[in-house]
């Protein structure tokens, strides 16, 4: 019996065919390359241990670094942690998340920063938080400041001949769109959100390092400064690498002997999920359309991004 004299038949088994190969990629996503979080431990000769965590690249999230601190507190041979920062800032919330649970187990065990190649702003804010910064002498770090971006192609549209008609429940409700230009009145609302975050970032990091909020703001310009200069201005404690900032995390934690050091590793590299998740974050971050789904109006503030 030829399959091309069944037309149904040849439909129903690529169908079957189909769902077969469409199932094994979904298992492999979901189980076969799942990441799996352990740890890699590096046995001293203490019995205590140093916890390190390590925040890298943009920061958007702040789930991962608390529910890792949260197992470096409940450890009780954990003594003290060590977290390596490379990063040069980021989102507003998450900042301050970290920032809030980094005071928050100060309390219990001691925190030291060992910052790499960049430490700034988002990064620098986190960073305050710690007992004690240990930079290299070329860390780019502070950048204390705040931005807030909103594209606009309002000319764009208006040279092709296209308009957007709004409704709006109020004067600013509106604020951020990309196919109108912002009011005199709307940008000096804006301008005080950002300063109000701006009071913020400069109150953190005066309470992290114990100083007072008019020295910070002399140096709150937004300005980065090298490792060396941070020293200088009082932004970091020591200069020395991330050896220098384990042994100085040991001594404050009261560690006799070599501290035993747990690295959090990932056994799998989750590249199916990696990729997809990246390929809708591209396509949601690319379009202003994402903005029209979401808060409930015509235009929520996805438009806008506001970092440190």
């Amino acid at each position: 019996m030829s399959m091309n004299k069944h037309p149904f038949l040849s439909g129903l088994l690529f169908l079957i065919v189909f769902i077969g190969v469409f199932g094994i990629f979904i298992y492999l996503i979901l189980f076969k390359f799942q990441s799996k979080s352990s740890y890699n431990v590096v046995r001293g000769s203490s019995h205590y241990a140093v916890g390190i965590i390590n925040l890298t690249g943009a920061i958007t999230s702040s789930s991962d670094f608390v529910r890792l601190l949260s197992h470096y507190k409940r450890d009780g041979d954990v003594k003290a942690v060590v977290i390596r920062v490379n990063s040069p800032g980021g989102e507003v919330a998450p900042s301050q998340a970290i920032y809030e649970q980094l005071m928050k187990f100060r309390k219990h065990k001691k925190v030291v920063v060992s910052m790499d190649s960049i430490a700034a702003s988002g990064a620098y804010y986190i960073s305050s938080a710690a007992d004690k910064i240990v930079a290299e002498p070329g860390t780019l770090t502070g950048s204390i400041g705040v931005i807030m971006e909103m594209p606009n192609v309002y000319k764009l549209m208006k040279k092709v001949g296209v308009s957007y008609n709004y409704i709006v429940s109020g004067p600013y409700k509106d604020i951020g769109t990309p196919f109108k230009e912002m009011t005199p009145i709307q940008r000096k609302k804006m301008q005080g959100v950002v300063m109000n975050v701006y009071g913020q970032f400069v109150e953190a990091v005066a309470k992290g390092r114990n100083l007072k909020v008019t020295y910070v703001k002399k140096l709150a310009n937004g300005m980065v400064y090298s490792g060396q200069q941070a020293l200088k201005y009082r932004l970091v404690d020591k200069l020395g690498d991330f050896q220098d900032a384990v042994k100085l995390a040991q001594k404050l934690a009261g560690i006799k002997g070599k501290a035993t050091l747990i690295y959090p590793v990932r056994k799998h590299s989750n590249l199916f999920q990696s990729v997809i998740k990246r390929a809708v974050k591209s396509f949601v971050d690319n379009i202003g359309g994402a903005s029209f789904f979401k808060g409930g109006g015509l235009v929520s503030y996805n438009n806008m991004r506001l970092d440190f």
